[in-house]
C-alpha cells in the first residue's frame, strides 16, 4: 500500500513538472494574439515572454530556504497556488503591465516547483523506486512542453481561421 500511495503522490507532484513545461512553451503559441490585443512593440513582446524567466530565478532563490523553513510540501502548495493566479491573472489581464506581473508570479511558481518537486519526490520515495520516480518530474516537463506545442499548432489553426473570415 504505501509503494502504491507514494507513487500516486509522486505522480501529483510531477504534475507541477507539467506545469512547469506547458507554462513556459504556451506563450510561444500565443505571441500573435497578445500583440494585437496589448498592442505591444517589439521590445514589449520579448519582455513580456521572457520575463517569467526573472520570477523563476527569484523563485528558486527563494525555495530552498522557505522549504527548509515550512517544508518542502508547504512550498509545493504555493506554487500550485502562484500557477493558479498566474494562469487566471494572465488570461483576464487587460493591460500589459498587468499581463507581465501575471506572468513573472507564474515564474516564481515555475522557479520553486523546478527546485522542489523532484527534491520531495526523492524524500518520499522509497530506495528501489526514487530514480524511477524522480525522473517523472523531468518526463513531465517534456509532455507539458510538448502538449503546449501542440496546443500553439492548433491556436495557430485557430488564428488563421479567424484572419481569413475578416479577409472574405
Amino acid at each position: 500500500m504505501k509503494k502504491t500511495y507514494t507513487t500516486f503522490i509522486s505522480l501529483i507532484v510531477a504534475l507541477g513538472g507539467f506545469l512547469l513545461g506547458f507554462d513556459s512553451a504556451v506563450i510561444s503559441g500565443a505571441v500573435g494574439g497578445i500583440t494585437d490585443y496589448f498592442d505591444m512593440t517589439d521590445w514589449e513582446l520579448g519582455f513580456s515572454v521572457g520575463c517569467v524567466i526573472f520570477g523563476a530565478m527569484g523563485g528558486n532563490v527563494l525555495a530552498g530556504p522557505m522549504s527548509d523553513k515550512f517544508g518542502r510540501r508547504s512550498v509545493l502548495i504555493v506554487t500550485a497556488l502562484l500557477f493558479t493566479i498566474s494562469a487566471a491573472w494572465s488570461a483576464l489581464a487587460t493591460g500589459y503591465v498587468e499581463f507581465v506581473v501575471a506572468r513573472i508570479i507564474g515564474g516564481i511558481g515555475i522557479g520553486g516547483a523546478i527546485l522542489i518537486a523532484p527534491v520531495y519526490i526523492a524524500e518520499i520515495a522509497p530506495q528501489k523506486l526514487r530514480g524511477s520516480l524522480v525522473s517523472l518530474n523531468q518526463l513531465n516537463i517534456v509532455i507539458g512542453i510538448s502538449v503546449a506545442y501542440f496546443s500553439n499548432y492548433f491556436l495557430k489553426i485557430i488564428y488563421l481561421i479567424k484572419k481569413i473570415k475578416i479577409l472574405f
